[in-house]
């Protein structure tokens, strides 16, 4: 018998030491590729990464894992006992691994010959999502197992429900209870009701399943499901029970953020991960506050969409944007682009780059090269102004023909209507876009100065000094020609384009962008040019933004190139300048006497007139050593008493002409 005992005992201690001999070296074999308990300290769960606009609104979220992180002390009680309740109930009483519920499993699965059930808890889920697959498999159990042990060994149960809450998924590609908070119920955890969290704690296990957008009736049945363990765990009051068992599902929202400035989100998107990398973008958590107006963009979307649809349907376009299908190549209706800056800091206010980004991702106010036409004309005239000449200036709008060396036939430019005016001052020269003048004063100043006055202004593409330079030949973007045009508004300052002000972490700024500005062009010359562009409005080629209903005083230029193929407006006022294209990605003609005036300069009125509808109305001021002096009409020379025909007209103190001799 004591033989007997003996054997039993030895066999019985050599399974113990067996058993525990085979688990450790399990454990030591599967820890091989499991994360450290370092590892797990540093574990940062992925974040998205937020942008706003210069109002602190939110406009778009980058991450594949919608989460914001939030501390534990903002999560009520309430609703971590109700993740508690229904996932864990022993989650304060066990080391990361449940025994009874893990053996109470482990006999179902046997008697079923199934894994159905999984007896995980909150310690063994979080660890889980944060480093395993969802795969169900032994090797990956015992391996969740062990994580589980080495979490409980390296955190405090608070801090392991703290990450648990702002790691598991809600469905919807939302993750972390204060983004479900928000997604769900358009609020904060910290404000969730028992019926809000209840619901939320229902989704953990199929997310897909139980979603109330999805399936309602099944997420109330299962919400109820819940209320009634929450309940019997004494967690709740029998009155709150049944008040909301009998509550419908609470209002929800499915709040998906809009993406309302795609082509400006995808130029973040490119530079963050150029100068970042991806893995800051879209784990990191970062908060970046950009120039953009929320308010303004939306005007920008809205004006351009409208307009270029009344254009399709007004002039019967064989192809229209409605008949477009995604997938179907490159998009081949009618497309604009617009861009709206303040002109004293830089700061980008509105950016389309197209009219649909799923359509086409082509930026074309950055990447597109197009001829800006007429538009082109107002570095002309800069450069004029700024080398002596003057507004009331007259000269001859007549047929020109200028030997080109190495050219058999001559460069003989012609007026957008073929016809010659005679006589005209360069004021009214610029407000009727007279191509003949333009070239006149190209070759008196030399195409290289006009070219050098471009580049000065802003331009950045290469440009050919050619005659035709003054008629926009040469292409350039949306981008250069709007920053450029702002130099003129801010008197001469050229400013440093900004869409992104500052880049925040948890660890602070690490990015800033403040406005810098230089001046390129006297104020004088700037307020010269400007007061000339004021009159393309007022009774030039920009006459039908007065038709459509803006009376504000503004500048501004058309462009229209040969065959009707681009159309151009560029304007400001003091408060901002918004520059708009339209035009086909293949370059043909939108339709016969299609000009910027006609096209693009009705977009850029109704843009105009939203965007500025709560800014004071501004007019441009004289910079100092600017004087008003009364000229004759016919000689554009200071008037005398004798003079017939005579208007007021700005000069620069010193420069002003000499008076007039004819009359």
């Amino acid at each position: 018998m004591k033989k007997v005992r003996r054997i039993f005992l030895a066999g019985f201690f050599s399974g113990i030491f067996f058993f525990f001999l085979t688990s450790l070296s399990l454990y030591s074999l599967l820890s091989k590729d499991l994360p450290s308990i370092e590892d797990i300290r540093r574990y940062k769960p992925i974040l998205v990464t937020k942008v706003f606009d210069d109002q602190g609104r939110l406009i778009y979220e980058f991450g594949g894992e919608k989460r914001v992180f939030v501390p534990l002390e903002e999560i009520p009680p309430l609703v971590r006992e109700c993740f508690i309740a229904v996932e864990d109930k022993r989650f304060y009483q066990h080391c990361g691994v449940d025994l009874i519920r893990l053996f109470g499993a482990l006999f179902y699965n046997l008697r079923k010959f199934s894994f159905r059930q999984g007896a995980s808890t909150i310690t063994q889920q979080l660890a889980r999502n944060m480093f395993l697959t969802p795969e169900k498999s032994l090797l990956r159990k015992l391996k969740e197992l062990i994580l589980a042990l080495k979490l409980e060994m390296s955190e405090s149960k608070e801090e392991i429900l703290e990450r648990y809450l702002n790691q598991v998924c809600f469905g919807h590609g939302v993750y972390g209870i204060e983004q479900a908070a928000n997604f769900y119920f358009g609020k904060k955890a910290k404000d969730l009701t028992l019926n809000e969290a209840c619901l939320l704690a229902s989704l953990v296990k199929k997310p897909e399943v139980y979603s109330p957008l999805k399936n309602p009736e099944k997420a109330l049945e299962r919400r109820n499901l819940f209320l009634k363990v929450l309940y019997e765990q004494k967690k709740i009051t029998k009155e709150d029970y049944e008040k909301t068992r009998h509550s419908p599902l609470p209002e929800l929202v499915g709040r998906r953020i809009a993406n309302e400035a795609p082509y400006a989100m995808e130029m973040i998107r490119l530079y963050i991960e150029d100068k970042y990398g991806e893995d800051f973008l879209y784990r990191r958590g970062a908060k970046i506050y950009t120039t953009l107006d929320l308010r303004m963009q939306r005007e920008a979307n809205i004006a351009l969409e409208t307009k270029l649809r009344e254009i399709e349907e007004k002039y019967q376009l064989p192809v229209k944007k409605e008949d477009y299908k995604i997938g179907a190549g490159r998009p081949s209706y009618l497309q604009g682009a617009l861009l709206a800056i303040d002109p004293k800091t830089g700061y980008v206010r509105a950016l389309v780059g197209g009219r649909d980004f799923r359509h086409s991702q082509f930026n074309r106010v950055t990447q597109m090269l197009r001829q800006a036409g007429s538009a082109f004309k107002v570095f002309v005239f800069t450069a004029a102004i700024d080398n002596g000449f003057y507004p009331s200036q007259i000269e001859i709008d007549g047929p020109i023909s200028i030997p080109i060396a190495g050219l058999q036939e001559p460069y003989e430019p012609k007026n957008y209507d073929r016809n010659y005016i005679g006589p005209i001052s360069l004021r009214k020269a610029l407000a009727l876009s007279r191509n003949v003048i333009a070239v006149k004063l190209t070759e008196r100043l030399t195409p290289k100065v006009v070219r050098d006055y471009a580049y000065r202004l802003g331009i950045k593409s290469p440009l050919r000094a050619y005659l035709s330079l003054a008629l926009g030949s040469s292409e350039v973007s949306l981008w250069d020609m709007t920053f450029s045009f702002a130099t003129l508004a801010n008197y001469g300052r050229r400013v440093k384009p900004i869409l992104i002000k500052r880049i925040e972490t948890e660890e602070g700024v690490i990015e800033e962008n403040l406005p810098f500005s230089q001046q390129v062009i006297s104020p004088q010359t700037a307020f010269l040019v400007t007061n000339m562009m004021e009159s393309v409005l007022d009774e030039g080629t920009g006459y039908w933004a007065r038709r459509v209903g803006f009376q504000r005083r503004a500048a501004g230029k058309t462009g229209t190139t040969d065959d009707f193929t681009d159309c151009w407006f560029i304007g400001f006022t003091p408060q901002l300048v918004c520059g708009v294209w339209v035009g086909y990605d293949e370059k043909k003609t939108i339709f016969p006497g299609a000009t910027g005036g006609v096209v693009a300069c009705p977009i850029w009125a109704e843009f105009m007139n939203s965007a500025l509808k709560d800014y004071p109305e501004e007019e441009f001021s004289p910079p100092d050593s600017i004087v008003l002096r009364k000229v004759c009409e016919e000689t554009g020379l200071l008037a005398n008493p004798r003079c017939p025909l005579t208007r007021e007209e700005y000069f620069i103190l010193g420069k002003e002409p000499k008076e007039c001799d004819r009359h």
